[in-house]
């Protein structure tokens, strides 16, 4: 896993990762994979990318999100993790430095 328990890691969005946002939705194009359809993010996912701006670590996002949803910021920690490792894994996102 890249990344820190503590949450302190700040991620950024891959600079060939295109996006529209469109209220609840988030409509996602690898630019270095136009081959791949494009990925569409809803709800708290939509939110989780819509955090993710090179400014804020992982427990800021968590924070923000446990509050938005009325949600234990344990359980909230786990799913955010649980996505953005989705996102590193398919190169949508980065670890800041990385």
């Amino acid at each position: 896993m890249t990344g820190t328990e503590d949450g302190s890691t700040v991620w950024r969005l891959a600079t060939h990762a295109a996006y529209v946002e469109s209220g609840e939705r988030v409509v996602v194009l690898d630019l270095d994979h136009l081959d791949h359809p494009p990925y569409v993010f809803e709800g708290s996912a939509a939110q989780v990318w819509s955090s993710v701006d090179g400014d804020r670590s992982e427990a800021e996002i968590v924070a923000g999100l446990a509050e938005a949803f009325d949600a234990p910021a344990d359980v909230v920690a786990h799913d955010v993790r649980s996505f953005i490792d989705q996102l590193r894994d398919l190169g949508l996102v980065v670890a800041d430095g990385g």
